[in-house]
Order: C-alpha cells, then sequence, then structure tokens
C-alpha cells in the first residue's frame, strides 16, 4: 500500500511537471518576421541558384554569346524592383524550367518555390495584396522552339534565369513597396 502511494505521487509530480512545462506555451506570442532577414535568406537562396546554374551541365557544352530568334516569351534583361515583378517571373522561369526535360533541375526548381516563398512572405509583411497565378500561353512556343533547338533553348532559359536572380539580389534591399 505505500508503495502504491509513492507510485501516485510520482504521476501526480510527473503530471504537474508537464503543466508547468507547457504553461508558456499557452501564453505565447506569434514573433513577427524580420524584413531584413527574409531579404538576406532570399539573396542567399538566389546566390545558391545562380551557382546551380552556373554548374549545370548544359553551361559547359555551349558558349554564352549564342545567336537565337523565337524565345521572346523567356523573360530577359528585366529591371526587377518590385515583389511582384520578382515573384511573376521566377513564376514563369518555373513553368519554363519544368516544362523542359532538362535534367539536374529538380534542387533547382525547389529552391525557386522557396525563393518564391520568402518573397511572397516579405510581401505579406510590408502589406501587399497577394497576386493571383499568371496564366501564359508561353508554353506553346516553348514546345515549338525546343522542338527546333533544344539545346540553345535549355542554355538561353538557364542564362535568363541566372540575369534575373543577379537582378533579384542587387534590388532586393531596395525594395520599399509592392
Amino acid at each position: 500500500a505505500i508503495q502504491e502511494v509513492d507510485t501516485m505521487q510520482y504521476i501526480q509530480l510527473s503530471l504537474c511537471g508537464l503543466l508547468w512545462m507547457w504553461l508558456p506555451l499557452c501564453h505565447g506570442w506569434a514573433i513577427k518576421p524580420d524584413p531584413n532577414r527574409i531579404k538576406a535568406d532570399a539573396k542567399m537562396l538566389s546566390r545558391t541558384l545562380i551557382t546551380r546554374i552556373q554548374e549545370h551541365p548544359i553551361q559547359y557544352l555551349f558558349p554564352s554569346n549564342l545567336k537565337f530568334s523565337g524565345l521572346d516569351f523567356i523573360p530577359d534583361d528585366q529591371l526587377l524592383e518590385s515583389l511582384e515583378h520578382m515573384d511573376e517571373t521566377l513564376e514563369v522561369f518555373q513553368k519554363i524550367l519544368s516544362s523542359l526535360p532538362l535534367e539536374n533541375v529538380d534542387q533547382m526548381l525547389s529552391d525557386m518555390e522557396n525563393l518564391r516563398s520568402l518573397l511572397q512572405l516579405l510581401s505579406s509583411i510590408m502589406g501587399c495584396t497577394a497576386r493571383k497565378p499568371t496564366q501564359t500561353d508561353s508554353l506553346v512556343n516553348l514546345t515549338e522552339e525546343y522542338a527546333k533547338a533544344p539545346y540553345t533553348t535549355e542554355k538561353v532559359a538557364l542564362d535568363r534565369l541566372q540575369k534575373s536572380l543577379h537582378s533579384i539580389v542587387k534590388h532586393l534591399d531596395h525594395i520599399t513597396g509592392c
């Protein structure tokens, strides 16, 4: 009988200890994300993506000064100075890269999705309205152009994505609005 009382006391003490540890969770406050930290993370992820592009095997097979036509649907030489424009451009590149039978792009696509999530989080912190996904017909052109010149299309897509990522890194610290 004495042993049963001791066991009950340990159970009660354990239960009280557990409840005591949960007490701070009941009174916790949500931590507001730091915009500067999000920008730093987005810049780091952009640089990681740039490195992945530079190390992609297609970069060693073809020169950067290729002449081409018909690839106007792939974003090029844009100043990405707004969060919405950055997200929109990355969305287009996600659609393009996921449509091409390029090897070794799964991690790039994952990184782009994470980068878009960071930009969308920063956008919501700044009070911007959520952007709706764009509906583009550019994938029809992509299929046609890829059939004509697959390696050129792949090379141009990766090169232009890299330029866009450089623009994001350059302009992200100067973003003041949506």
